[in-house]
């Protein structure tokens, strides 16, 4: 009885047999109610991959079998689980961005009203995204150990599904893949926004004479001053003329009813 073929951890008998794909038919994919930046980044891959696999690689991420998800500089690294005994590494790799780059993106945010507070809610511009994941012209590449010689196999199409899933509910996660986290975004886009402003005071264009859309103002939240203060501060104070532990908790217990009072 003759072994079936190896290589490494792939046991080629457990691919059945394999076929050549000459021309890759994106299949659609549902992406209702994800955000901008999620549904770029699985589209991108899944662009490059066709109905079968990524009907595949979905049925993997449903099932777990995406391990270990990790962003980096440009990347994004996981591990996939099948029928060998060893999981599948699997890369995407964005396109290559340089530092100038990476400022336009703070510039593009300190440019836009409400723009980091948008950024943090999800809301990302086309032209964001463009230098944060993809342009035109640009592909993710996909890189796996697995013996699938697509472009975009099923253990590629499972990770780009848990990495788009954890971008939907984390949108600094985007940002993050440019090296970006959020005290150097608000520290980058704090600067590009004071040159902004200096550089529209000397300017002759309509942001001059018509200015622009001001920001939210701050929505601190509220707490009550007896609740939100240092309850120990006030016994001490009220230590100072009282002249017992009673009279000390009764005059306390007066403010606070004299608070309630007044704030009703």
């Amino acid at each position: 009885m003759s072994e079936h073929p190896k290589m490494d951890n792939v046991i080629y008998a457990n691919f059945g047999r394999k076929t050549q794909v000459d021309e890759v038919t994106p299949a659609a994919v549902s992406t209702l109610g994800m955000s901008r930046a999620a549904t770029w980044l699985l589209n991108a891959v899944n662009s490059k991959s066709d109905s079968g696999r990524i009907s595949r690689g979905k049925s993997y991420a449903r099932n777990g079998n995406v391990l270990g998800l990790e962003v980096q500089s440009g990347r994004i690294h996981a591990n996939v689980a099948g029928s060998q005994n060893e999981p599948f590494h699997v890369t995407l790799q964005l396109p290559y961005r340089s530092t100038d780059d990476i400022a336009e993106i703070a510039a593009g945010l300190a440019d836009t009203t409400n723009g980091l507070k948008k950024a943090q809610n999800g809301e990302v511009d086309r032209e964001l995204l463009e230098i944060l994941l993809t342009g035109p012209g640009e592909d993710i590449r996909c890189y796996c150990d697995c013996p699938d010689s697509a472009v975009a196999c099923k253990h590629a199409v499972a990770v780009a599904d848990i990495a788009a899933t954890k971008m939907d509910a984390d949108p600094m996660m985007v940002f993050r893949l440019r090296s970006l986290d959020l005290v150097q975004l608000e520290k980058a886009v704090a600067e590009a926004a004071a040159l902004i402003g200096e550089e529209s005071a000397y300017s002759s264009d309509e942001r001059f004479w018509n200015g622009r859309e001001l920001p939210d103002l701050p929505d601190p939240k509220t707490a009550s001053a007896l609740a939100d203060s240092d309850l120990d501060a006030l016994h001490r104070a009220m230590r100072l003329v009282s002249y017992t532990a009673v009279d000390q908790l009764r005059a306390v217990s007066d403010i606070e009813d004299m608070y309630d009072h007044l704030t009703r």
